[in-house]
């Protein structure tokens, strides 16, 4: 199925440095970004924030508030669908954690919000 779904990214002027896992935070990022991709029904930001926030937002309708809170659950889906295993954003979660990072959901206002946070080291 084609969305046509054009991505809003903005990054601050200044360089961001953490010192990660390259392929683990690819991972995270193809994950969050392919969850997006599946179940967005609309507009999708990436924001990059000058203390290093990385916020994922896309417009969502339906989602209910214990659907958000289980989205990090290994094989919870909120769509069932043949081509999802649910274990995406819970391996996202495990990656982001093992780099002494943060992984959260919001849901507001029609909109999903993912926050991953590394820390400076």
């Amino acid at each position: 199925m084609k969305k046509d779904i054009t991505p809003d990214i903005q990054m601050p002027e200044i360089k961001i440095i953490r010192y990660l896992d390259k392929m683990a935070v690819r991972r995270v990022f193809d994950n969050i970004l392919s969850n997006a991709a599946r179940y967005a029904d609309g507009n999708f930001t990436v924001k990059l924030t000058a203390e290093g926030k990385i916020l994922f937002s896309n417009h969502a309708a339906n989602l209910s508030r214990v659907e958000v809170e289980r989205l990090f659950e290994q094989f919870f889906t909120v769509q069932t669908a043949k081509e999802s295993t649910g274990i995406g954003l819970s391996i996202a979660k495990v990656l982001t954690e093992k780099m002494a990072g943060n992984i959260d959901a919001v849901y507001s206002a029609g909109y999903l919000r993912i926050q991953v946070i590394f820390p400076e080291k």
